[in-house]
């Protein structure tokens, strides 16, 4: 199971690292949709936001059906300041803090993958369910960021 997600979440840095080379960068900051992320508030978000995937994925691990509340993303974006990050920096920041995600699943032993946190908004998620989101999270960032192409 482990190296079957750990494939997934290895590649989504590339794709967007070879996505944003593609992109003007004079339209990092062009908002496609009211209320979505720009370009780089997006990159931003994913770098901002993969220690809290692996903290809630550890936490699972060593401390099962410990509590975690949800985060206001609008509300974290402008308390860590998306709209200013350089967006190569945080995709090479996304990069390495993946790497330390998928060497941790990678570390994880098979039964592992059943113990859970309990979230605030989403109740009982066991690591496969959290790694699950996270990848579906990526798909949805990889699709936004390629509507850039356009």
């Amino acid at each position: 199971m482990a190296n079957n997600y750990a494939f997934h979440l290895t590649h989504t840095p590339s794709i967007l690292i070879h996505l944003v080379d593609a992109i003007r960068p004079d339209r990092y900051d062009d908002a496609l949709e009211p209320e979505r992320f720009t370009l780089r508030e997006s990159i931003a978000h994913l770098a901002d936001w993969e220690v809290i995937w692996l903290d809630r994925i550890a936490l699972a691990v060593e401390y099962p059906g410990s509590q975690v509340e949800g985060e206001d993303e609008t509300k974290r974006s402008i308390d860590h300041h998306y709209s200013t990050k350089d967006i190569h920096h945080e995709l090479e920041v996304f990069d390495n803090r993946r790497r330390d995600t998928v060497a941790f699943l990678l570390g994880l032993a098979e039964d592992d993958w059943d113990k859970s946190i309990v979230h605030s908004q989403n109740g009982e998620m066991t690591v496969t369910e959290l790694v699950r989101y996270i990848i579906g999270h990526d798909l949805y960032h990889i699709n936004q960021v390629s509507c850039y192409l356009k």
